[in-house]
């Protein structure tokens, strides 16, 4: 079975999480943890966050337009 593709680093690893639909890698999953508002990486986890969101809510547009 293939691997989905992490929503912020595009890599398709085994473990991590699925969240609405959407997977988050263990690698990044543990980054995002750790991560802290005063370093830089928080800015890639507010981009990442914000096409996450981008991505459920076309899939969620598109769900809503097929039931009409």
């Amino acid at each position: 079975m293939d691997n989905p593709e992490c929503f912020s680093c595009g890599a398709s690893t085994s473990g991590g999480l699925k969240i609405l639909g959407q997977y988050l890698c263990e690698n990044c999953e543990t980054s995002l943890v750790k991560c802290q508002t005063d370093k830089f990486e928080y800015q890639h986890w507010i981009d990442s966050c914000h096409r996450f969101w981008e991505k459920l809510n076309r899939k969620i547009t598109g769900f809503e337009e097929e039931a009409e």
